[in-house]
């Protein structure tokens, strides 16, 4: 029986669509940089409801208005683990931003500065369905020995 591992992922953007929240995860020991906030999805919880919980924790931001914005599905051939990660972007916030967290520091930045700045680990490829309409999901087949490129549909 394969293990599934449910995540999720958001982009808080400013009323401008100009700056998003990021959080530099520097305390974290397997996946380091610049990511958008977000983590598991609890036992009894829905992936909305676990995502506005991540934000909270993780910027002290209040969220709502959650826009799907596609699916990072992940297949690991060795250990039969398969990890789904729900995106989700909005403009719609509340409450001040933390400074940091046991995570890692969290900031505005401009999103054009995104791709010049130190991203976590395919943080790259995750940006494409935030930043692309036309993509639904990006699969990836990855083990001990390798990780393969992102098909995106």
């Amino acid at each position: 029986m394969t293990k599934v591992k449910l995540m999720n992922m958001c982009m808080i953007i400013d009323e401008g669509g100009n700056q998003v929240v990021v959080q530099d995860k520097i305390n974290r020991s397997n996946w380091k940089g610049i990511t958008f906030p977000g983590g598991h999805v609890e036992n009894g919880e829905s992936i909305i409801e676990s995502t506005i919980r991540e934000v909270k924790e993780e910027t002290g931001l209040d969220v709502k208005d959650l826009k799907f914005s596609g699916l990072i599905d992940w297949y690991n051939d060795e250990s039969n683990e398969r990890w789904f990660v729900f995106l989700f972007k909005t403009n719609t916030y509340s409450g001040e931003i933390l400074d940091e967290t046991h995570e890692g520091k969290v900031f505005w930045t401009d999103l054009d500065e995104l791709p010049n700045l130190k991203l976590a680990s395919g943080m790259d490829d995750y940006l494409n369905l935030f930043l692309n309409e036309n993509l639904n999901e990006a699969f990836a087949v990855w083990n001990d020995n390798f990780a393969s490129e992102f098909k995106f549909y």
